[in-house]
C-alpha cells in the first residue's frame, strides 16, 4: 500500500478517535442533550471509520488482492467493492 493510501488511512482513524476522545466528558445537562452530543460524535466517528475501511480495501484491491478476499475482510459484497473501486479508478 502506497504512503499516500496510509498517510489518508491514518488521518481518517486519527479523526475518528478525536471524536470519540470528545464523549468523556459528556455526562451532564438533560438526557436528550446528552444522546444528541453522543449521537453527533458516534456518527461522526462511525462515518469517518467507514471511509477508512473503504478507502483501505480499495487500496488493497488496486495494489493487487484478490476482490473476493477484500470484500470477505472488509465484510462488504464483491460486486459493490469492485464498484467502488472502479469509480475510484475513473476519477483517479
Amino acid at each position: 500500500m502506497s504512503a499516500e493510501h496510509r498517510f489518508h488511512i491514518t488521518q481518517l482513524v486519527k479523526e475518528a478517535g478525536e471524536q470519540l476522545v470528545e464523549l468523556r466528558g459528556v455526562h451532564s445537562g438533560t438526557t436528550a442533550e446528552v444522546a444528541r452530543t453522543l449521537l453527533k460524535h458516534l456518527g461522526k466517528s462511525a462515518a469517518l471509520i467507514e471511509k477508512a475501511r473503504v478507502h483501505t480495501a480499495t487500496a488493497a484491491v488496486t495494489a493487487g488482492v484478490a476482490l473476493e478476499e477484500v470484500a470477505a475482510w472488509a465484510r462488504l459484497p464483491a460486486h459493490e467493492l469492485a464498484e467502488i473501486v472502479a469509480v475510484g479508478e475513473d476519477h483517479g
